[in-house]
């Protein structure tokens, strides 16, 4: 590590991971609530039967 450029080599690596972190938790929220709005529209349109 040099005193003019610091620690490229970690600083870059942990970037990565960071940006990479994002999108894997901006891809789950993307599907989880694609699979919510599935669900919720599935139960609006069937009609559930009334006993009594």
């Amino acid at each position: 590590m040099s005193a003019r450029n610091g620690d490229k080599s970690r600083f870059h690596r942990e970037r990565k991971q960071k940006i990479a972190r994002r999108k894997r938790t901006h891809e789950l929220l993307q599907r989880a609530m694609h699979a919510r709005k599935s669900a919720d529209s599935r139960v609006h349109t069937q009609p559930r039967p009334v006993s009594g």
